[in-house]
């Protein structure tokens, strides 16, 4: 239960990353930004499930203190009532951190690609962002029992998904790019811009 759970958590975020990818694919000042703003939402589920994880570890480690503490008469310190919330307070920050580092340096990057190398991973990241809203077509079609042949429906949306958000991170790969930056790069002008 705990393994679903967990992959559930991170599927949620994987959604959220994927709308704000939508959202800012059809606003166009924001498309540039699209990439690393569906990578910071991301990025919020493994964060979310390395504390779940830890706060579960931290439990059973107290468990296991208190455990021994009993059994050998030994006196543990009192914990402060409210340090759950300290957690939680602390995960927040932390995942916000993590997630704007890793969108940062994910902007820094593609900003040294060439044209045709930002080309496909473009479509690539853009058929993985297809591929996760044929989860959710698989889901809906789970939910509604009455659809016939749902597992053939399934596979034509995913493959469907799939290919037109590739083709469209493809064909537009130059809105989904900031311009150059002004300091050390390591690709000129024309090969990130793709005039050569």
């Amino acid at each position: 239960m705990l393994p679903l759970l967990l992959m559930g958590v991170v599927f949620a975020f994987l959604v959220g990353g994927a709308l704000v990818f939508v959202f800012c694919g059809l606003v166009p000042p924001l498309r540039k930004y699209g990439l690393s703003a569906a990578l910071w939402c991301a990025m919020w589920g493994p964060s979310l499930v390395a504390w779940l994880l830890l706060a579960g570890l931290g439990l059973v480690a107290n468990g296991f203190a208190m455990r021994v503490a009993q059994t050998r008469r030994i006196h543990l310190p009192d914990l402060p009532h409210n340090i759950g919330t300290g957690y939680a307070v602390l995960g927040i920050i932390g995942a916000i951190l993590l997630a704007t580092i890793i969108a940062w340096i994910h902007q820094v990057v593609i900003r040294q690609m060439t044209f045709a190398l930002f080309r496909i991973y473009a479509g690539l990241i853009s058929a993985g962002v297809g591929s996760v809203w044929g989860w959710c077509l698989w889901i809906w079609l789970v939910l509604d029992t009455q659809i016939p042949y749902r597992v053939l429906l399934w596979g034509i949306g995913m493959v469907g998904f799939c290919v037109a958000f590739g083709y469209a991170g493809l064909h537009w790969a130059k809105n989904l790019r900031s311009d150059t930056t002004t300091r050390f790069g390591l690709v000129s002008q024309q090969e990130f811009e793709g005039t050569i």
